[in-house]
């Protein structure tokens, strides 16, 4: 992530400089694959039953996955996250929008510290509300792409609101007129219980940042451990129910239930806000891994 020139607001900047403390560790760390889990995918949510809304974003989602205009931006994205890359946009890879004509609004709720989904940017897109002030600091990346042109398309201007990462839903479903969620959102049972989710745009595995000594790659190992997780990811959500007595369930390939279960004692999760918390609690020994989902993984540590 390059150096911001912009006003940061300070909680922002807490977790930024937590990020840079931890970096100054000399411990070499890793991002594993968790070998005993499936790939997740990923979707744009909108409000239960807003047909129309996810039409508007099934059109863009699905054009760009067939003509290879989302690898395009997340081979992009993913460069511009790397604070030791300079990219260059692909020929014809649109990187703005020009929606300030525009009346009607389009509300997008997002978690910020998710690249290269989300982040925070100067070359972004200027943030309304939220933790921060009106206008204190721009993110961008992936997600931000999509909303811009499901907005452009509905000739919307955009509004976006950087929330908790757990509290997106829930925003989303209070929101009033055209709204959607993109935050790296893994499609699962129990949201698709609260919201209705696109075509799926990207695919992920969860993974294991740890000291390269410890090289840990499955979530089994984990067991004993003390695990540290953003709130509310498929991370947390998914660790947490390898601890309940009824465990993790998943159907394989083939069609089998897998259950993970974390029996020991001494098994603990640790949500924390951001991963840049959870990055210097890593780095300081509070914890002994992070479970996160494998490309915003890689960038955490490339960039420590």
């Amino acid at each position: 992530m390059k150096k911001l020139s912009i006003a940061i607001p300070a909680a922002l900047l807490a977790a930024f400089l937590a990020f840079g403390t931890a970096c100054g560790n000399n411990v070499e760390l890793v991002a594993n694959d968790a070998t005993d889990l499936l790939q997740e995918d990923f979707g744009v949510a909108v409000k239960k039953g807003d047909a129309d809304m996810k039409a508007a974003v099934d059109a863009v989602v699905d054009q760009w996955v067939n003509d290879g205009t989302m690898d395009k931006y997340f081979n992009y994205y993913s460069e511009l996250a790397d604070e030791n890359a300079s990219p260059t946009a692909p020929s014809g890879l649109k990187l703005s929008w020009d929606l300030s004509a525009n009346t009607e609004t389009l509300d997008m709720y997002t978690e910020s510290g998710f690249a290269p989904y989300e982040f925070v940017h100067t070359d972004g897109y200027s943030v309304s509300d939220g933790s921060a002030q009106e206008g204190g600091y721009s993110i961008t990346g992936i997600d931000v792409a999509i909303a811009c042109q499901v907005a452009e398309n509905l000739k919307c201007k955009l509004v976006i609101h950087d929330v908790a990462f757990d509290s997106i839903i829930t925003h989303l479903d209070s929101a009033e007129g055209k709204a959607l969620a993109a935050a790296g959102l893994t499609i699962n049972p129990e949201r698709a219980q609260q919201v209705d989710f696109s075509s799926i745009y990207s695919s992920s595995t969860l993974s294991i940042v740890c000291d390269k000594e410890k090289n840990y790659t499955s979530l089994k190992e984990l067991d004993g451990l003390q695990i540290g997780v953003q709130e509310g990811t498929s991370g947390d959500l998914t660790a947490s129910a390898a601890l309940k007595a009824e465990g993790h369930s998943y159907e394989n390939e083939d069609g089998e239930t897998v259950t993970i279960k974390l029996t020991s004692s001494a098994t603990k999760v640790v949500p924390y806000k951001t991963y840049a918390a959870a990055l210097a609690a890593l780095q300081a020994g509070k914890i002994d891994v992070i479970f996160m989902d494998k490309v915003p993984a890689q960038l955490l540590i490339k960039n420590a």
